[in-house]
C-alpha cells in the first residue's frame, strides 16, 4: 500500500516559523469529548469529525473495554487544520491506562487506510505514539513526527485534514485520555506564502 504524501514543513523553516509563532491563549477553542458528545466514531472509514480553530483544542475520550464483549473501543477522529494555521503541539493533558501504554496515531487524509490490528510496522499512517500516565504535560507532536515505519513529519504540522485513531489493546477495563491540540496562525505574509507552497509542493513517499 502507498503511503500518502507528508505535507511536512522543511526542517529549518518549519524551526524557524516554530520559533516565530505568537504565544496560545490559554482558553480551549474546541471542546470534543465523549462524555457530552457521545461515542466516538469506532469506524476508521467514518471519523468524528471536529474543525480546530486557533487556540488549545481539547479532544477527551474513553478506550479500552467496550460495551461489546471481547471487542476494543477504537476512537477515531478527524480534524482540520485550517488554511493559514499550524498544528504546533499536541500535549497529553491528562490519561489514565491499566497497562503500560495507549496508542495514538495519525494519518493525512479523511480516513485511516489500515486495521486496528495492523501487524506491519510500515505503514501509510504520517505517525504515531504511545502514551500513558508519565506523559502526562508532554507534547507527542516530536514522538510522532519521528515515529518508526511511519511517513513522517516536520513540525509544525501544516494546514489540511488529518485523522486519529486512538486504541488501548487492555480490554479488561476503560481507559481516558485527554489531548490539547494547539492552533497557531502563521504570522503576516508569510501565512499567504506557505499556504501556496503547501498547495503547490510535490507529493513525497518514504523510502
Amino acid at each position: 500500500m502507498n503511503a500518502p504524501s507528508s505535507i511536512a514543513l522543511p526542517f529549518a523553516l518549519g524551526a524557524a516559523l516554530g520559533a516565530s509563532l505568537p504565544p496560545m491563549q490559554a482558553r480551549a477553542a474546541i471542546v470534543l469529548d465523549e462524555a457530552t458528545f457521545g461515542d466516538f466514531s469506532d469506524d476508521r472509514l467514518a471519523p468524528t469529525v471536529v474543525m480546530l480553530e486557533t487556540g488549545m483544542n481539547v479532544i477527551a475520550g474513553l478506550s479500552g473495554q467496550s460495551p461489546v464483549p471481547d471487542m476494543h473501543d477504537l476512537d477515531y477522529v478527524r480534524f482540520t487544520v485550517p488554511v493559514g494555521h499550524v498544528l504546533t503541539r499536541f500535549l497529553v493533558q491528562d490519561a489514565y491506562q491499566g497497562g503500560a501504554f495507549s496508542f495514538v496515531g495519525m494519518q493525512a487524509g479523511p480516513v485511516v487506510t489500515i486495521p486496528w490490528n495492523w501487524t506491519n510496522v510500515n505503514s501509510p499512517l504520517l505517525g504515531w505514539s504511545h502514551f500513558g500516565s508519565a506523559d502526562v504535560g508532554s507534547d507527542l507532536l516530536p514522538t510522532m513526527a519521528r515515529s518508526p515505519g511511519s511517513v513522517g513529519f516536520t513540525p509544525p504540522l501544516g494546514a489540511g485534514t488529518y485523522t486519529l485513531w486512538i486504541m488501548e489493546l487492555d480490554i479488561s477495563q476503560v481507559s481516558s485520555y485527554r489531548f490539547g491540540l494547539e492552533v497557531a496562525p502563521i504570522p503576516g505574509p508569510a501565512g499567504v506564502w506557505l499556504a501556496a507552497v503547501l498547495a503547490r509542493r510535490p507529493r513525497r513517499r518514504p523510502a
